[in-house]
């Protein structure tokens, strides 16, 4: 996978073989074919490699005794993080589009899965402050994480060039707890 992923970081999916991989990786072929199905699943999960992990340690995290807020931004930089550093593959994901999830081999099913696992995670993070009176309790937990993940991704892809301060994951838990409206001053009617 270590391979795979210096290969997919460099050059376009189409552009590799997967007797290349098997070559940088001082392996046969066939061993790859022990692990993976094809060229697709062993893209798949080397992009997806830590991503359960990193589940389990959203989970664990939601039932510490941290506030919920810190919970929160605890979350936001895990996630951030993850895909930061996998980020040359998950722009392939993103620029081999349908290809590469509605190809064979239910890849499209299995990256689905793992965003329910994520989405699961942050909503049970937010359920605490649904729970705390902290998180307006009118919109299900699950719908919330898939608001705040939404945030997340549009900082990554859409607003590289703004600056920090702006997009920073502190910047995104306050915007998402309080809205857009709780950073604004109060407007005074003209008498």
């Amino acid at each position: 996978m270590k391979a795979a992923e210096q290969l997919f970081c460099t050059r376009q999916f189409h552009e590799i073989a997967l007797d290349e991989v098997a070559r940088v990786a001082d392996v046969g072929k066939g061993t790859i074919y022990l692990y993976f199905s094809d060229k697709d699943d062993l893209f798949f999960q080397t992009a997806v490699a830590g991503y359960d992990e990193m589940c389990k340690l959203l989970l664990k995290n939601a039932g510490e005794n941290l506030t919920f807020s810190d919970t929160l931004l605890q979350a936001c930089t895990t996630i951030s993080g993850f895909f930061r550093r996998r980020r040359p593959l998950f722009r392939m994901i993103l620029s081999e589009g349908a290809r590469a999830l509605e190809s064979g081999g239910g890849l499209r099913e299995r990256w689905l899965e793992h965003r329910k696992s994520m989405r699961a995670a942050v909503a049970a993070i937010i359920a605490r402050g649904i729970e705390s009176g902290e998180v307006r309790s009118g919109l299900p937990a699950d719908i919330l994480a898939e608001y705040l993940l939404g945030m997340l991704r549009t900082r990554a892809w859409e607003l590289e060039d703004q600056p920090e301060t702006l997009r920073s994951d502190a910047s995104i838990v306050e915007l998402f707890i309080h809205g857009a409206a709780g950073l604004a001053a109060p407007q005074h009617s003209p008498s």
